[in-house]
């Protein structure tokens, strides 16, 4: 993909009611809650969507693309609407509305989805937010009696600072390949940053464009060497090593490196770490975990020295035994704490021995036969 969730900026928008889907008689009763036209939206209520709905993509966002595999209406409406400039914008988002509510159940609870065309990075760009209603009370000083408040009941509040049930999606006209759909899906719903596949495959027609075993291992390969070559202290080096591992044996089955960076660099290395993996085609955003390919490379490390002398010790061996202190200048000392074992000799990889027991010639023969 060509771009990434950069500054999101509304240009116009429309929300759709969607009712729980009933039956009656063998027939659909529930019929759709259109409107016909698009949002009346003070700045400040713009403002606060386009940020809210950036820091969930940011966070929650996966990478997805248009797949063959499933039968879905939505993307030729997606297209349509990012290749013509001037297209029915009520109309198409009727019809993404109306595709929503199809393939629905009665188990889906009523809601709204909220369609808008947007700016991303400078090209045009459609988000689709799938959102359940929300209800609540409104207090404020009343207009009629001094010192008093009124008190009303708000039926369709959305996006509250406690929503927890809603989906997004964002495709933006820079990444259409060949025909062929790119964008971004989160689902705050759903734990582990996993995107329901009722809205990703049957709603949006898409899949998850990560293969997961060679993002993990792009991301344990870089953040590794992010570490080694940005990282000077080494004590902090080895925690960052050491957090990195943490992170990949952990038993979620997602890795986001911004919340790795968040929860386990310091501050000032956050940015850093980000911006490298970025330029190494690491995604910032979350995706499946799978470590078949770098398991066995998690279950110990070493530490290697400029004099040649290397340390190595499984993973759980550095928490307990194996202690890094920086001294002055560019010097480390490595302290081990343990029970000394066997004290054994280690050839030169390409080296040849030449002890009493080989079967070669021994020192001043010629070694021909007679």
């Amino acid at each position: 993909m060509k771009s990434s969730i950069g500054q999101i900026e509304i240009v116009r928008s429309i929300f759709h009611g969607i009712p729980t889907r009933t039956r009656a008689n063998g027939a659909d009763v529930a019929a759709l809650d259109a409107r016909e036209d698009v949002c009346n939206m003070e700045p400040e209520a713009r403002a606060e969507i386009e940020t809210r709905l950036r820091k969930v993509l940011r966070r929650n966002g996966r990478q997805i693309v248009e797949s063959s595999a499933v039968e879905s209406k939505t993307p030729a409406v997606i297209k349509d609407l990012l290749a013509v400039e001037d297209a029915d914008f009520i109309g198409k988002s009727k019809e993404l509305a109306q595709i929503l509510l199809e393939i629905q159940t009665a188990r889906n609870s009523a809601g709204m989805l909220f369609v808008a065309q947007c700016v991303v990075s400078n090209s045009p760009a459609i988000m689709l937010v799938k959102i359940e209603r929300e209800s609540g009370m409104l207090a404020e000083e009343s207009a009629e009696q001094a010192g008093a408040q009124d008190v009303r009941y708000l039926r369709d509040l959305f996006l509250t600072s406690k929503s927890k049930v809603y989906k997004v999606a964002l495709f933006n006209s820079a990444d259409l390949d060949s025909d062929t759909l790119h964008g971004w899906a989160a689902d705050v719903q759903m734990s582990g940053n996993e995107v329901a596949a009722f809205f990703l495959r049957k709603y949006l027609g898409c899949q998850l464009l990560d293969d997961p075993k060679q993002l993990t291992k792009m991301f344990h390969q870089h953040a590794q060497d992010w570490t080694n070559k940005c990282v000077h202290n080494p004590d902090v080096r080895a925690r960052y090593a050491m957090a990195i591992a943490s992170e990949l044996l952990s038993e979620r089955g997602t890795v986001s490196p911004r919340g790795f960076a968040g929860s386990n660099l310091q501050p000032a290395h956050r940015d850093e770490f980000l911006d490298y993996l970025s330029r190494h085609g690491v995604p910032t955003t979350t995706f499946d975990k799978e470590l078949s390919l770098i398991e066995s490379r998690l279950k110990q490390f070493s530490i290697a020295f400029m004099s040649g002398v290397v340390v190595t010790a499984p993973r759980a061996a550095f928490d307990e035994v194996v202690k890094i202190e920086r001294l002055d200048g560019p010097l480390s000392r490595v302290v081990i704490q343990d029970i000394m074992g066997d004290f054994k000799g280690r050839g030169v990889p390409g080296g040849r021995s030449t002890s009493a027991d080989d079967d070669g010639p021994a020192s001043g023969d010629s070694g021909e036969a007679e």
